[in-house]
């Protein structure tokens, strides 16, 4: 399947409630070299969704405009440099802003295959925080067995 020249996203209008939500058409985001192309098919919501939609949590430079920071759903291209996912593959993924659309451009360091035994709405919503925790715990903080984590502020 060819990605079309558009597709449907969510876009915040204003600062505000859910109501500032609206369906908008856009392009199809083209993806880089080390990109993949996600034909999305569920995004996760999470804190710094809502609080964007506020008008509290602008998005970094460069990112996209438009909220959603984890999705799942099946890869339908691959840049030239990518070597972990084709297309076809089934993945779920932590993107820069983007999510709450048919299509998702991610860098493929930032994907990771769908457990199979998640659906796909499932895997929407692990890499958010899973990937966030997973690597301030274990990659910057070097936690090992035998070690303590107190883990608080948990409800966001």
């Amino acid at each position: 399947m060819r990605a079309p020249l558009t597709m449907t996203a969510i876009s915040i209008t204003e600062p505000g409630g859910p109501h500032v939500l609206k369906a908008i058409s856009t392009a199809v985001p083209h993806p880089k070299p080390n990109e993949l192309l996600i034909k999305v098919t569920a995004a996760g919501v999470n804190r710094p969704d809502v609080l964007q939609r506020m008008g509290a949590y602008p998005p970094p430079k460069g990112a996209s405009t438009l909220p959603g920071l984890e999705v799942s759903g099946e890869v339908l291209a691959a840049g030239p440099d990518c070597r972990r996912f084709k297309p076809g593959d089934k993945v779920c993924a932590l993107v820069g802003g983007g999510g709450y659309a048919e299509f998702c451009a991610v860098d493929e360091s930032n994907t990771l295959p769908v457990p199979n035994s998640l659906t796909m709405t499932e895997a929407a919503a692990i890499p958010e925080t899973f990937f966030t925790v997973w690597h301030n715990v274990f990659e910057r903080g070097g936690l090992k067995p035998g070690e303590t984590l107190l883990v608080h502020g948990g409800t966001s």
